[in-house]
């Protein structure tokens, strides 16, 4: 079993496809396939079940998926500790850094990458706080000591529409996608016509985190519907929003990476066909170099990113 076999198997149970996991991974069809009968075989168990409709992880599968990331995130500690004892000794990280990040990123990546970060470098004064991704960027505009952590749809990234691209002052680097889906209690017992029809979904009642990107992203989701979605609460607390949704209150729209962390929602909730992809993006200045509590920052949410 090597490392890239179980980032391998990560990536698998996030697409749902060979086909797509090949293409991201560089690898081919036939290699990936033999990677996962590898894993299957040296584990003595079923990973994924497979079908014509694509492929879905075992209760076997998810538990290993879930060891697997523990195992990378350790073995990234290891490479951390080892490179250190290398050099000799340990240089000394402290300092003050001041990360501000977008409230969708919060409820996912964010906190491990903070967990590790802290756990690494205790000595760094962190001053965190919430903004919208255009409060963001006018923020490092200015000042450039501070870095940022932003979310979009991928429509802007494609297109690089809008002022979150047409700054040349600042430098964005890619350091993960994930989709976001309208989730809808299992309790309304929709059929798979309704939970694809866009004008019968936005009569719904649905929650919403109460900021202006979460319903702009909201509206670009239901842009071909003829009326706008039905608003049952607006909220910042991520606990209150979730319940809202587990108890069949309200639909949501969900990130699948706090999807597959969070058991009940997942449990509780169906996925409908409407949601966006988002590219979460680190965001720093031209005009003063990357302090070095920025940079390890960026190495924890990175090494957390690969991991997830």
């Amino acid at each position: 079993m090597r490392i890239t076999d179980l980032i391998f198997l990560i990536e698998l149970s996030h697409s749902k496809s060979i086909t797509l996991t090949s293409e991201r991974m560089h690898i081919s069809q036939q290699g990936l396939s033999q990677v996962i009968s590898r894993l299957e075989q040296e584990l003595d168990t079923i990973l994924f079940y497979r079908s014509r409709h694509g492929i879905s992880l075992t209760d076997a599968g998810q538990i290993a998926v879930q060891k697997a990331r523990e195992i990378i995130g350790k073995y990234d500690d290891l490479k951390i500790e080892l490179e250190q004892l290398k050099q000799g000794q340990e240089q000394l990280v402290e300092g003050n850094l001041t990360l501000a990040h977008t409230h969708v990123s919060g409820t996912a990546v964010l906190p491990k990458a903070l967990k590790l970060f802290k756990r690494k470098y205790p000595n760094v004064n962190l001053t965190i706080k919430e903004k919208a991704p255009l409060e963001t960027v006018a923020w490092i505009q200015e000042d450039p000591a501070v870095v940022g952590l932003i979310n979009y749809p991928e429509a802007q990234e494609k297109g690089k529409e809008g002022p979150l691209h047409s700054c040349s002052d600042l430098v964005y680097k890619e350091v993960l996608q994930d989709e976001l889906i309208v989730c809808v209690p299992k309790s309304w017992a929709l059929s798979k016509e309704q939970l694809g029809a866009v004008n019968a979904m936005v009569t719904l009642p649905m929650v919403y985190y109460d900021t202006q990107q979460y319903e702009e992203i909201i509206t670009q989701i239901f842009s071909r519907a003829e009326l706008p979605p039905k608003v049952f609460l607006k909220t910042l607390n991520n606990e209150l929003f979730r319940q809202t949704i587990i108890d069949g209150l309200a639909m949501g729209a969900v990130s699948m990476l706090e999807l597959n962390e969070n058991r009940l929602l997942k449990e509780f909730t169906v996925q409908s066909a409407m949601g966006l992809k988002l590219i979460y993006t680190w965001v720093t200045s031209v005009r003063q170099p990357m302090s070095l509590p920025a940079q390890k920052f960026l190495e924890c949410l990175e090494s957390t990113a690969k991991a997830i």
